[in-house]
């Protein structure tokens, strides 16, 4: 008989040690999983800050082309009137 209480003792023991085991864990895992959730908060905040980067910059673009074609059409009119100029000119002074 002594021998099947202590046998019990023995499951009662590794009962509680399992079950002490397992509420770590519970614990260690819900701080990882509260971890991995503050970890995807940050990198949702920095893709927002990437994207509105990118969309700042795509603009600031657009208007940079904007301004370059204006001159640059701007440019060949001008061109194209001093050539205009210079063929009146050259047709009134004859040559």
């Amino acid at each position: 008989m002594e021998r099947i209480d202590r046998l019990e003792s023995a499951v009662m023991q590794m009962t509680r040690i399992i079950v002490e085991q397992s509420e770590r864990a519970d614990t260690g895992f819900k701080a990882v999983r509260e971890e991995i959730q503050g970890v995807r908060e940050e990198i949702q905040g920095v893709r927002q800050e990437v994207q509105s980067t990118c969309e700042a910059l795509s603009e600031r673009l657009d208007r940079l082309i904007a301004v370059t074609m204006k001159e640059r059409t701007s440019g060949v009119e001008r061109l194209a009137e001093l050539e205009r100029r210079v063929a009146r000119l050259e047709e009134h002074a004859g040559f």
